[in-house]
């Protein structure tokens, strides 16, 4: 199974704004993410999933990276309207890590104080 990206689908684009023209900012940054992830040469290792919800309502927008035998890690009061590509660059960054262990320095500027927690994997 290839590693992941989770959407919150419900994610609103901040928490006083939960739609915009009728779409949830998850809903926003799941358009963005599709459109430049079927012109990223890496899309057969990393699939982009969605949830209907991460449960950080509080913090929107959200997603997480999962992948097998690496930690998850949860990034959160993301702008909808912009991270779609500092997410896929990052993803690149997952990916490459065997251990899945990725240093908020070497993240795109924009999210290195958007990440809220890194799990530990599954024994």
């Amino acid at each position: 199974m290839p590693d992941q990206l989770i959407v919150c689908k419900s994610c609103g684009f901040s928490v006083d704004e939960e739609k915009r023209d009728g779409e949830t900012g998850g809903g926003h940054l799941l358009k963005h993410l599709e459109a430049l992830y079927e012109q990223w040469p890496r899309k057969g290792e990393l699939a982009i999933e969605t949830t209907g919800c991460l449960c950080i309502c509080e913090k929107p927008c959200a997603i997480a990276y999962v992948g097998t035998g690496k930690p998850t890690y949860l990034f959160a009061n993301l702008d909808a309207t912009t991270c779609a590509a500092d997410l896929l660059t990052a993803a690149e960054l997952y990916l490459d890590s065997k251990d899945g262990m990725v240093s908020a320095y070497t993240l795109p500027a924009e999210l290195q104080s958007h990440r809220i927690a890194r799990i530990p994997p599954a024994p």
